[in-house]
């Protein structure tokens, strides 16, 4: 190698080195840019890469689902979950939802709010998710209504 190509090497492994040092201390990760002020957008990518929804689904998050074996009918029953008892993707990636025959439907949009329904056509398939925009959209609750 040239001498020229030696020092360029050098300073760029020299400029790289803090932010490898930073990564191994457990340094914060830099949150990455918000895919879209737009809902419909920032939906399409949130509904198609599970590195996305980690980043935008607030901790705690609020988990509400119907206990079928509660007495004498179904309850709602709502659970808060941290970072370790969420099961990532949160909303199923394209493939399983084409698979599983789901779709996917923007209601109650606001210019702060929205709710994403996931459903299955002529059954009693239905989870909606709900996000909030502060500086960027994250989901803030899912509510399981299948039976």
């Amino acid at each position: 190698m040239h001498g020229s190509n030696k020092r360029i090497i050098a300073a760029l492994l020299l400029a790289a080195a803090p932010y490898g040092q930073a990564a191994q201390q457990g340094a914060p990760a830099v949150t990455p840019a918000c895919p879209a002020q737009d809902i419909s957008f920032f939906i399409q990518r949130f509904a198609t890469d599970e590195a996305i929804q980690r980043v935008f689904t607030v901790v705690p998050l609020t988990s509400q689902q119907l206990d079928l074996d509660a007495q004498p009918e179904p309850e709602q029953r709502t659970r808060t979950l941290q970072r370790e008892q969420i099961t990532f993707p949160v909303l199923p990636l394209a493939q399983e939802r084409a698979d599983g025959d789901l779709t996917m439907r923007l209601e109650e949009v606001t210019t702060l709010s929205a709710r994403l329904d996931l459903f299955k056509a002529d059954t009693d398939y239905l989870i909606s998710y709900f996000f909030k925009l502060g500086d960027c959209w994250r989901l803030v609750r899912i509510d399981n209504q299948s039976l």
